[in-house]
């Protein structure tokens, strides 16, 4: 039951905050679940606990293959669940510090995510994987359609569901396949992996996982429904799609499509290379943008998409340097949203020519933007340098035209990023109030807490590099 805690616990107060009608906000619920479920990770992956491979019960069977609910809390896993617990510590924290009252369903909603998120990093058995994995889009359809945007969140949610329901389906029939066509001895990882290791990740059966995992990421092509939910969603919303969600898709290529499919074909550079152009096609757009959410939208699509060519080289350095960069991606993506939701909220900024001169007048968040820019642009000492050295690298041993397109890429990002920097903070004062302002005193703790974690992974890396190879 040790594990199953980190699902259970948000998945049984979501469900109480969301059906429960209490007339006083309870975001306190949420924070305190998510900050219990921070520390019980840190202890359970720091004290040597036994949490390698729990089989608590058989499930139920599709044909005559048995589903088992197994959770595993090691690797790649291990990462992602603490990455999951620490954002939504910080974010329930923030929203209740800045007295931001969101209804109880919204919470609830909130919570129900958190927990499917959990079961997604920790199932072993691709059946429970599956569950996990539409537990969480659900509460996510109803957080956009109903929080987002007034003008803009039903066209945007449509989208979402779209492409999440194809991707979900797709993903479905590769499963049904599997199950009465190979007919491994169970949906457990290492018995599937028996049966779908000999085929080649060119051939249908990957392409409808990949197509699945791609639409999550999301990659180019399958990326458009992005941006649009992005900008219209209430920014806790945005903080989990990116910093979480997004991982929900890489953590899938490493823990099913790569283990499942492991051979390489001769077609895979063409998969990659088309991966390598929506990179720099993302990172052109969110150059040429005025708007700031539709500028981290981009970078996040052009960040990732480095991750996905990095696992694909299957290389050990390839491999701990995407690990490595999809923590980190997650922590910086979140620090550069919660400042931006500061400055919309508190100077109505929407685009880089709403304001200018920012560093005149609030020089702490000028201060924190920066870093968390100088972070995304992977600065030497901050922790996405370390992660995006290693990937390159790997990409320059794979194939060098590849690794000069994310070099490309790497350029632009810094690009895009000063960009945004440089229009906000510097410069003439614009639409600003000409006093200083007071910046709030929880927000030194929640964005020094950021801040310290980015300084510490880009210090001392092996704290990270550690619990990947537990």
């Amino acid at each position: 039951m040790l594990l199953s805690l980190l699902i259970l616990l948000p998945l049984l107060f979501g469900l109480g905050l969301t059906f429960i009608k209490h007339n006083r906000p309870l975001g306190f619920v949420g924070t305190a679940v998510s900050i219990y479920l921070f520390l019980y990770t840190l202890f359970l992956l720091f004290t040597n606990t036994p949490v390698d491979l729990t089989v608590i019960a058989p499930w139920f069977k599709l044909g005559d293959v048995q589903a088992q609910i197994a959770l595993s809390l090691t690797g790649l896993g291990a990462g992602m669940v603490l990455l999951t617990t620490l954002v939504f510590s910080v974010l329930f924290v923030y929203f209740y510090t800045i007295k931001k009252n969101y209804s109880n369903t919204f919470y609830g909603l909130l919570l129900l995510v958190f927990g499917g998120l959990n079961g997604v990093f920790l199932a072993q058995d691709l059946l429970l994987f599956y569950f996990f994995w539409e537990i969480v889009l659900i509460p996510m359809y109803f957080l956009i359609g109903i929080w987002g945007a007034k003008n803009t969140r039903i066209s945007a949610n449509t989208t979402f569901f779209i492409y999440t329901i194809l991707g979900s389906f797709i993903m479905l029939a590769g499963i049904i396949y599997i199950g009465f066509q190979l007919r491994p001895e169970s949906f457990l990882l290492a018995d599937v992996v028996k049966q779908t290791s000999s085929i080649g990740n060119m051939e249908v059966l990957p392409w409808l996982f990949l197509i699945a995992f791609a639409i999550k990421i999301p990659l180019f092509p399958l990326h458009s429904w992005q941006p649009a939910v992005y900008k219209t969603s209430p920014t806790p919303v945005t903080v989990i799609l990116s910093a979480l969600m997004a991982k929900m898709g890489l953590f899938a290529v490493v823990n099913w499509l790569l283990n499942m499919f492991p051979t390489i074909s001769p077609n895979t550079d063409n998969l990659l290379y088309l991966v390598a152009f929506g990179l720099i096609y993302a990172s052109l757009i969110a150059l040429t943008t005025n708007n700031v959410k539709k500028i981290v939208a981009y970078s996040s699509v052009a960040h990732l998409a480095l991750i996905f060519m990095s696992l694909y080289t299957q290389s050990e350095i390839g491999r701990e340097g995407a690990y490595f960069q999809m923590f980190s991606h997650g922590i910086v993506v979140m620090g550069l949203w919660l400042s931006l939701d500061y400055m919309q909220r508190k100077y109505k900024l929407t685009d880089i020519k709403s304001i200018s001169g920012l560093a005149h007048i609030d020089p702490w968040i000028a201060i924190f933007f920066t870093l968390f820019g100088l972070a995304n642009l992977g600065l030497p000492l901050t922790s996405s340098f370390i992660g995006e050295f290693m990937m390159l690298n790997a990409l320059y041993s794979y194939n060098p035209i590849l690794c000069i397109m994310a070099c490309m890429g790497v350029i632009l990002s810094a690009a895009y990023t000063l960009r945004l920097s440089t229009a906000i903070l510097f410069g003439e004062r614009s639409n600003l109030p000409k006093k200083k302002q007071k910046f709030p005193k929880t927000l030194y703790l929640i964005f020094g807490f950021i801040s310290l974690i980015i300084l510490v992974l880009g210090i001392y890396p092996s704290v990270l590099f550690n619990l990947f190879q537990n």
